[in-house]
C-alpha cells in the first residue's frame, strides 16, 4: 500500500468529520484498500475496510467508542508522519512511485 501526501490530507479530513459525529471514508483512490467510519448511537464506529483492487473482499468490524483524545492523537501521529516523510513523491512508472527527499542546495 502506498500513502501519498493528498492521503494524509484527506485522513486530516476523515478526522474532522468524524470528531462532528458523521460517516467517514479514507482512500477512495480505487489505488488501495479504503476505509469507511460508521459512527453509531452508543459512539462507537463501525469500520469497513474494502480492498476494492485487489481482492473485492470487505471485512467490518464493531468498534467500541474511542477515548476523548482519540482524534488529537491521530493528528499528533499525522504530525510525525509528515515530518518524516519526504516532501515529494515521483511516479517512476505507471503504479510505481518513489520518494525523494529535499535536497539543500
Amino acid at each position: 500500500m502506498t500513502l501519498l501526501p493528498e492521503d494524509l490530507e484527506d485522513w486530516e479530513d476523515a478526522l474532522a468529520t468524524l470528531e462532528a459525529g458523521r460517516f467517514a471514508m479514507w482512500l477512495e483512490s480505487g489505488r488501495t484498500p479504503s476505509m469507511t467510519f460508521q459512527p453509531d448511537e452508543s459512539r462507537g464506529l463501525r469500520v469497513s475496510v474494502t480492498d476494492g483492487p485487489s481482492s473485492g473482499v470487505t471485512v467490518t468490524l464493531p468498534l467500541f467508542a474511542p477515548p476523548e483524545a482519540w482524534a488529537s492523537e491521530q493528528r499528533d501521529l499525522l504530525a510525525r508522519v509528515r515530518e518524516a516523510c519526504p516532501r515529494e513523491v515521483v511516479e517512476t512508472s505507471p503504479g510505481s512511485y518513489e520518494w525523494r527527499r529535499a535536497t539543500t542546495v
